[in-house]
């Protein structure tokens, strides 16, 4: 369920940066730095096989709440780089020092591991809310949508912007110091912030205006093989972000 739902939202690079890598998009992967005392507290080992359907909502939960903490976060960085620069290194930080623990790191369990979980209880009410909360699915026409009324064209336009921001992200990445020892969750995390603060600045459209428009819009964009080109060229330029190929 987590692999085959990183598809939808591979439209919106502002939320794929980290969701689509590998189509493991729904855990917005936090690493083990930088977090607080409470965090740091490992639970107990679980065993696949003996992991019950309690359990599974238990950790579902705690994902959710730490996407919403790293959220805010991020709203925030964003916010903020829209009034000041700040070197990709500096945002790099940031980020770093707010990253709460990974639940399924505390758990001890992998993606993979967790994936075949939810397809064992897939038809709990409780689990297929909690995926759908994960996965972040905007509601359509609920609050200040002003995602709903951005045309297929923009959704285009706004997408070749990313894509070229993230290039030149990618060219930076490159260049830098040591990169290896970055962390390259939090590396996603920061360019997300850096792509989505250019944006927003450009188009006035925040990520989840973005979001909207590509669900509005989805059965045009489709359609589209512009889109489609880009999108391609997003998950390649993603890969040398990640490493995946030479940059």
């Amino acid at each position: 369920l987590l692999v085959a739902g990183g598809t939808a939202g591979a439209a919106a690079v502002l939320y794929c940066l980290l969701r689509d890598e590998s189509k493991a998009k729904l855990l917005a992967a936090p690493a083990a730095r930088g977090v607080s005392g409470d965090d740091k507290k490992k639970a107990p080992k679980l065993q696949v096989e003996h992991v019950t359907k309690e359990q599974v909502q238990q950790i579902l939960m705690e994902i959710v709440e730490s996407q919403d903490k790293m959220r805010t976060h991020m709203k925030i960085l964003t916010q903020e780089l829209q009034a000041k620069s700040l070197a990709f290194e500096g945002i790099y930080k940031r980020v770093r020092d707010v990253q709460p623990q990974d639940p399924l790191e505390r758990y001890g369990l992998s993606m993979m591991d967790f994936d075949t979980l939810l397809n064992k209880y897939q038809d709990d009410p409780q689990v297929r809310e909690g995926i759908a909360k994960i996965m972040g699915i905007p509601d359509v026409g609920k609050g200040q949508d002003k995602g709903s009324s951005v045309a297929s064209g923009r959704v285009v336009e706004v997408h070749s912007f990313m894509l070229e921001e993230l290039d030149k992200l990618v060219r930076h990445f490159s260049m830098v110091p040591n990169k290896e020892s970055y962390d390259m969750k939090i590396v996603t995390l920061a360019a997300q912030a850096v792509i989505g603060a250019k944006v927003e600045e450009k188009f006035s459209l925040t990520s989840e205006d973005i979001e909207r428009a590509v669900l509005k819009n989805h059965e045009t964009l489709a359609k589209d093989q512009e889109f489609a080109k880009i999108n391609m060229k997003m998950q390649q330029t993603m890969a040398q972000l990640m490493g995946e190929s030479p940059p």
